[in-house]
């Protein structure tokens, strides 16, 4: 994603503490109050804006010229309408903006980048994508079927809505970088099995033909370490049959132990 415009409301010293992570010589700051001015127009050139508020009057203006904001509290009284706050400006990152525009817009996030493949968020229309995958009935000797058509949809709808929002975090595609072509799914996931919110379970599933090319281990590792590092989970579970051998050589690979049977852990210490 390319660097955004900033459009605020905020003073000088407040609009400081951002430059940190957002430098002016790459990141475009404009106000709020001179937008109004020039009626707007000028500033719609930039591929991405964005806006970071501290008023609910700034607010609803920029999300009525269709811009995403990020709502500043400046003060602990203060209650801002805003999807997303934040308290302190200095530990705003750019990944904070992406998702408030991503969700705003309701375009997918893309979540990482390995050498081959680009993890994202779903969308509904990548329907045809995921059943194509899953059309292939070896797919689904040791993971559920999709649901029926419409029934699989509105699933698919609904975990779009909630659980990427609730979250932050869910069961991602696997997008292959040189055709663009969807291969797979894979993320970490809060389940039933799961002890406590510090512990989530990865799963993961490549199409038949991009198997046996490492694909997995490398999606699969980049994953383990963004919850770690960025989710700050202290443990991953994932449940693989026995007779799963390519799954069972994969925990290995990517430093899982057996916990019990078809049970395995590893742990963020580890």
């Amino acid at each position: 994603m390319s660097n955004y415009v900033i459009i605020n409301d905020l003073s000088n010293d407040e609009q400081s503490q951002l430059y940190n992570e957002f430098p002016p010589d790459k990141y475009r700051y404009v106000k709020v109050a001179d937008m109004v001015k020039a009626s707007w127009q000028p500033f719609f050139d930039a591929d991405k804006t964005i806006g970071i508020a501290k008023s609910d009057e700034s607010i609803s203006i920029l999300e009525a010229h269709d811009i995403a904001v990020l709502g500043y509290e400046s003060t602990e009284d203060e209650i801002l309408s805003s999807a997303y706050v934040v308290g302190d400006l200095g530990v705003v990152e750019k990944r904070d903006l992406d998702i408030v525009y991503s969700r705003f817009h309701k375009t997918p996030l893309i979540i990482l980048e390995t050498k081959r493949c680009i993890i994202r968020e779903h969308t509904v229309d990548d329907y045809d994508a995921i059943r194509d995958i899953y059309d292939d009935e070896d797919m689904t000797e040791y993971i559920e079927p999709l649901f029926e058509p419409e029934e699989e949809k509105v699933y698919l709808n609904n975990y779009i809505e909630y659980i990427y929002k609730l979250f932050g975090y869910g069961l991602w595609l696997i997008v292959d970088k040189a055709s663009n072509e969807v291969i797979g799914r894979a993320g970490v996931e809060t389940r039933e099995i799961c002890k406590d919110k510090s512990q989530v379970e990865l799963s993961y599933q490549v199409k038949k033909e991009y198997q046996g090319k490492g694909i997995a281990t490398e999606v699969c590792r980049q994953i383990i370490d963004y919850t770690f590092n960025i989710l700050k989970k202290d443990s991953i579970i994932a449940r693989v049959d026995k007779g799963n051998l390519a799954s069972v050589r994969l925990m290995d690979k990517l430093g899982f132990s057996l916990l019990e049977d078809g049970l395995y852990i590893k742990y963020a210490n580890n």
